[in-house]
């Protein structure tokens, strides 16, 4: 019996941990995720490339247009869905910073406080991987509630 597989359909994303004087800007999320802070970014709109979202989503979520952000790793993730953050790096910037946005409040975090604040349980496991030089690949399992049950990183 010839049965045809069945193709994933990811829910793909992008954020990006801007750094400036040694701290990195995080939303903190006021409503939809309970005080939670991450990184800016979003899910891709149609056509785009993962630069061609985190530019656009980072634009809308602080006011601020990223300068050359770099590919820092990759991350697949699966719950009841699976999907890839592609997840960037950047030191420059332009623009003004908007404070509050939909989202939540932005905030500049000091990165050796990065580790403290309470962050998306998948995040924090990819925070030491961040500002290095090799790119950085994960694969995680979640629950319901986005708590990681199994998960590997490894250096690329």
């Amino acid at each position: 019996m010839n049965e045809k597989k069945k193709r994933a359909t990811h829910l793909n994303s992008t954020v990006c941990y801007l750094k400036k004087d040694n701290k990195v800007l995080m939303i903190k999320f006021t409503k939809k995720w309970g005080q939670v802070y991450a990184p800016p970014g979003g899910k891709f709109e149609k056509g785009e490339s993962p630069l061609d979202c985190i530019l656009r989503e980072y634009y809308e979520e602080t006011g601020l247009k990223l300068i050359n952000p770099k590919l820092q790793g990759m991350s697949y993730w699966r719950d009841s869905s699976e999907g890839i953050i592609f997840v960037y790096v950047a030191e420059e910037y332009e623009g003004n910073l908007m404070k509050i946005s939909e989202e939540g409040c932005n905030e500049w975090i000091r990165l050796e406080e990065l580790s403290k604040v309470k962050q998306f349980p998948q995040n924090e496991k990819f925070t030491p991987y961040l500002f290095k030089e090799e790119l950085f690949e994960g694969k995680f399992l979640l629950d319901e509630k986005c708590n990681v049950l199994e998960y590997k990183i490894r250096i690329i």
